[in-house]
C-alpha cells in the first residue's frame, strides 16, 4: 500500500509489503532489455518487483483497480540507503529506506514473515552491487539463465 507523507524538506513515499508473490504477465513489457527479476512482494493489491536494476512498484488505485500508477526507483539514483532488521516485542517489521538524488525518500517496510531476512539482504545486495559496482553474491540469480528464462519463473 502506498502512503505519501510530507516533511518540511523531503517528500517521502512508504510501501508496506506482506510477502512474496507472482508477477502479472504484462509486467514483462515494462522491463528493460536484459533486466532480471530477483523477487516480487505483494502489498494487498499492489506489487513491488525487485530486479537487478531497480524497484518497480505497481500501485492499483481506487476500488476498481483499473487505474494503475507505476513507480520506478533506479538503484543508480540512490545516494544513501539504510536497513533495519526486526526487533523483539513490538517492532517485528523490517525497513529499508532509500534517499534518492532528487531528494525523494522511499521507505519499504516488510512485515514479519519466514523469509524476511532473505528479502532484506537480497535488496541490500542488489542495491550495493549497482552503487558500488560489484558482482552480486552467488545465489541471487541462477547461473546460465538468460533474463527471459530467469523471469519466466516469476510470472503467473
Amino acid at each position: 500500500m502506498a502512503e505519501k507523507s510530507m516533511s518540511s524538506e523531503l517528500q517521502a513515499k512508504k510501501f508496506t509489503f506482506m510477502g512474496e508473490c507472482k508477477v502479472p504477465r504484462f509486467v514483462n513489457r515494462l522491463l528493460f532489455p536484459g533486466e532480471k527479476i530477483a523477487f516480487a512482494l505483494k502489498a494487498y493489491r499492489d506489487i513491488g518487483v525487485f530486479t537487478d536494476k531497480r524497484v518497480l512498484i505497481i500501485n492499483y488505485r481506487y476500488l476498481s483497480g483499473k487505474s494503475v500508477e507505476y513507480y520506478t526507483y533506479l538503484y543508480k539514483n540512490i545516494i544513501t540507503y539504510s536497513l533495519a532488521t526486526p526487533g523483539y516485542g513490538i517492532d517485528l517489521d523490517s525497513d529499508i529506506v532509500f534517499r534518492l538524488i532528487n531528494r525523494e525518500v522511499v521507505h519499504f517496510q516488510i512485515e514479519k514473515g519466514h523469509n524476511l531476512d532473505r528479502f532484506l539482504y537480497l535488496i541490500y545486495d542488489l542495491v550495493s552491487a549497482v552503487i558500488n559496482n560489484h558482482e552480486l553474491h552467488e545465489g541471487v540469480f541462477k547461473k546460465g539463465l538468460t533474463a527471459k528464462e530467469n523471469n519466466e519463473q516469476f510470472f503467473d
